[in-house]
C-alpha cells in the first residue's frame, strides 16, 4: 500500500507524522491518548467494582455457613483458606491495575520508532468449538510486534516491505503513525 493508503488507514495525518519523527505526539494524538487513558481508568474503576461486590457476597453468604462449627467428619474448606485465596486474589489485581496505571501513564510519553520490513499474521482465538472466536492480527516490525484492532489496518502493510513505526508504549505498544522506508 502506498504512504498514503497507510495513513488514511490508520488516520493520521502528515503534521502527526511531522511531530512523530520530532519524538513526540502531535496535539490531536495527545488529545486520543488522553481519551484512551480516561476510559481505560473508567473500566479499570469499574471491573475494581464488580469485584468488590464479589468479595462482599463472598463476605457475607459463603463465609457465614463456613464459620459456623462443622461436624468432624465435614470435607469444608476451612475458611482461614478461603480468606487467605480472597487476600492473595485482590494482592494479585492490587499489583496488576497499579502496573497497568503506571504504564498507560507513559501513553502521552515520548514517542518511540522501529523501522524493518513488516511480517504481518492473523488468526482466531475463540474458546470451545467456535462457538465464541476472535480475529486475531499482528504485526512485527524491527523488534516490535504489534496487536491490531482489524483486519484492515493489518492491511495496510505489505509483507516483505520495509516500514518506520512509531509508537507510544502503554501496556502494549500502540502505533501512531508509519510509513514506508
Amino acid at each position: 500500500m502506498t504512504d498514503e493508503a497507510l495513513r488514511a488507514t490508520w488516520g493520521f495525518t502528515d503534521a502527526d507524522l511531522v511531530a512523530n519523527r520530532a519524538g513526540r505526539l502531535s496535539p490531536a494524538q495527545q488529545a486520543t491518548m488522553t481519551k484512551a487513558k480516561s476510559l481505560s481508568q473508567v473500566v479499570t474503576l469499574v471491573f475494581g467494582a464488580i469485584f468488590v461486590v464479589i468479595i462482599g457476597v463472598i463476605a457475607i453468604i459463603v463465609l457465614p455457613p463456613l464459620l459456623a462449627p462443622q461436624p468432624a467428619n465435614s470435607s469444608a474448606v476451612p475458611p482461614g483458606i478461603i480468606v487467605l485465596v480472597i487476600v492473595v486474589v485482590v494482592g494479585i489485581i492490587a499489583l496488576t491495575a497499579l502496573r497497568s496505571r503506571r504504564k498507560l501513564s507513559r501513553l502521552d510519553g515520548a514517542v518511540l520508532v522501529t523501522e524493518g520490513e513488516a511480517k504481518t499474521r492473523e488468526g482466531e482465538a475463540g474458546i470451545g468449538d467456535d462457538a465464541f472466536s476472535l480475529g486475531v492480527y499482528r504485526l512485527k516490525v524491527g523488534s516490535v510486534t504489534f496487536p491490531i484492532s482489524s483486519p484492515e489496518k493489518l492491511r495496510a502493510f505489505t509483507d516483505g516491505q520495509r516500514y518506520r513505526v512509531y509508537y507510544v508504549m502503554g501496556t502494549l505498544p500502540v502505533i501512531v503513525a508509519a510509513e514506508s522506508v
